[in-house]
């Protein structure tokens, strides 16, 4: 982590990263709270919650943006003043009570965020060519552990802050600043983002692309690609609906928790933060040389526990470990497998690579957020449990298929 701290380039990337998670986290829990305001508040909510998870299907698209670009320090910098503009207007917006404005600062949220995946695919390739290969693993494991950190905080700041003043168009004022900040943060550290100087090919086809992500995914993780990315799906898809089915199996069992439904929620939500926290830093030593399939088994075993805890003994206290073990587990593993690629990726592509994972990832959230609660709702928890047990199992196959 000293050799990190003395790294000017990583600093400024992640500190400008650190301002910009926490007016993405603030604002989201801010436009949820007043889309509840409405009238038809069900319908504003959900048209919230879908524009907040949409940005990741552009994934693959962003990252192919970012790759065409020769002066990415240029075009992630200018980038945070583009998003400070936006919410500007959009605190201009929100004074007004209208489904049509609504409409529209949802919008603008919503381009906002697909920029913020465009810069997330630029910063790939400067942490690629500024962060010595040993260290990048590390790197990414901060960088990711002080998001998860900051985006607790900015809800927190959120939330306090409507509570304290009202004042939704504060919350965008305030939002805009912490873009400009970011903004302000990679021009202090400009120089030391520069590339070296080298011909940016972006591949001419898009299956030659794929030819090349493929390769990339393959050399880095020692794995079938197909059989990588169908982890990856299965493993979200049971991530994205583990929530939920908690928060449904405490409600069932609100009389005999050992707290209020509140606490044992942020209890619970707590263990998970904690673990996916100390999971992000923790990526030197042993850790560093736990492998990203040994990461990922371990991460099924510990959910087919909690399952099989829910199916047989709905004990709370083994559900908060659990918990904590799979935020752990979490944590290991993004930052592997980002670290792995980047070892082996050509720069043209760094920024599709991680465009293909973020695109992947969103694309199985509806599986488990909408398919297995459904089955909780409509069936019966047992089903859900069942179901996701399954895709468990599929998750831990893949794992399996050698190249």
């Amino acid at each position: 982590m000293k050799n990190l701290g003395r790294n000017r380039a990583f600093v400024t990337l992640t500190v400008a990263d650190l301002f910009e998670t926490i007016g993405t986290s603030l604002f989201n829990i801010i436009l949820l709270t007043y889309a509840r305001t409405f009238a038809q508040a069900n319908l504003m909510v959900s048209l919230v919650s879908v524009a907040t998870v949409l940005p990741g299907i552009f994934g693959m698209l962003t990252g192919r943006l970012a790759d065409s670009q020769t002066n990415k320090r240029g075009w992630l910098a200018g980038l945070k003043f583009v998003q400070a503009a936006l919410y500007l207007v959009l605190a201009q917006l929100i004074t007004e009570k209208q489904v049509g404005l609504l409409l529209i600062i949802i919008v603008i949220n919503l381009c906002s965020d697909v920029l913020g995946m465009l810069s997330g695919s630029l910063r790939m390739p400067l942490l690629q060519a500024k962060v010595a290969s040993e260290l990048q693993e590390e790197a990414l494991g901060i960088n990711q552990g002080i998001g998860v950190l900051m985006q607790t905080m900015g809800q927190a700041l959120g939330v306090s802050l409507l509570a304290a003043t009202g004042d939704y168009r504060l919350a965008g004022y305030l939002n805009a600043i912490t873009f400009l900040i970011a903004g302000l943060v990679l021009l202090s550290g400009y120089e030391t983002l520069k590339l070296p100087s080298a011909t940016v090919t972006v591949t001419s086809t898009f299956r030659q692309l794929l030819r090349q992500v493929r390769q990339a995914m393959e050399a880095g993780v020692h794995m079938n690609v197909l059989a990588l990315l169908g982890s990856v799906l299965f493993l979200n898809a049971v991530g994205a609906s583990v929530d939920a089915l908690l928060n449904l199996y405490l409600i069932h069992r609100a009389t005999q928790l050992p707290f209020s439904f509140g606490v044992a929620i942020l209890v619970m939500n707590t263990a998970d933060v904690f673990g996916s926290v100390a999971g992000n830093l923790l990526h030197t030593g042993y850790f560093q040389r736990w492998t990203f399939r040994g990461v990922m088994l371990t991460t099924v075993v510990a959910f087919e526990g909690l399952f099989i805890n829910l199916l047989f003994w709905q004990n709370y206290w083994v559900v908060v470990t659990i918990m904590m073990i799979g935020g752990f587990c979490m944590g290991q593993a993004n930052p592997k497998l980002m670290a792995s690629l980047l070892k082996v990726a050509d720069q043209s592509i760094v920024g599709s690579l991680g465009g293909i994972i973020n695109s992947l990832a969103t694309i199985s959230i509806p599986i488990g957020s909408v398919g297995l609660v459904l089955l909780d709702n409509i069936v019966s928890p047992e089903a859900a449990y069942l179901t996701a047990m399954g895709l468990l199992l599929a998750c831990g196959g893949c794992l399996f298929i050698r190249r």
